[in-house]
């Protein structure tokens, strides 16, 4: 009798889950679970707006960009970190270290926005080509060259690309003092390569 009773409380849970499995497929209300494709802007890299070869432009790079929020740069870009640093002259900075096409850059912070960015990598160049590794002397032919001592070396400044600066480790002043001329700095230093690029607010 026993079994018989258990056989009867089977039968009858079984067409409880029968009959609820057909008003769910007749109660066009119910919602599937949503799933986010990989494919999708939710599920997208933060990859600052790169789709090729990374460009410097003369406000950033893709879009990491002077000027920008850190809060805009966290939703487009691949923030590492965001912590305080020491920067070149001692003082302590907030710096934001950014991963772009596999390299990272440093953006400084002030007043919770982008003041300048970094650049150390060869694999970021301008449209003509221009960046880390290239020599002084493509700089110093540049139309308007300028060139000025600054934190660790000697900025060069070309009219084509306002808002760049490009860094040398040579000697700040020249030998008989004053300030480098491009003719000189490229007589002089002609085969040294840029180091570091610098992108700040276009001043003109």
């Amino acid at each position: 009798m026993k079994i018989v009773f258990a056989l009867a409380a089977i039968a009858i849970a079984v067409g409880c889950r029968r009959s609820d499995d057909a008003i769910r497929r007749d109660d066009t209300g119910v919602v599937p679970p949503v799933s986010v494709a990989a494919d999708s802007p939710a599920a997208a890299s933060r990859d600052c707006g790169i789709t090729g070869l990374p460009v410097v432009t003369d406000d950033g790079i893709g879009e990491l960009k002077e000027g920008l929020s850190v809060a805009d740069v966290k939703l487009r870009c691949d923030v590492v970190s965001d912590s305080e640093q020491q920067g070149t002259e001692g003082m302590m900075e907030r710096v934001l270290v950014v991963r772009i096409g596999g390299e990272v850059v440093r953006a400084i912070v002030n007043d919770d926005k982008i003041f300048r960015i970094e650049i150390s990598s060869p694999r970021f160049t301008t449209v003509d080509s221009l960046g880390v590794d290239a020599p002084l002397q493509r700089i110093a032919r540049k139309r308007g060259a300028r060139f000025f001592p600054g934190e660790g070396g000697v900025y060069g400044f070309i009219a084509d690309h306002c808002g760049l600066s490009f860094r040398f480790s040579v000697p700040l002043r020249p030998p008989r003092g004053g300030n480098w001329t491009a003719a000189a700095i490229d007589s002089a230093h002609g085969d040294a390569a840029v180091d570091r690029v610098l992108v700040t607010r276009c001043q003109r």
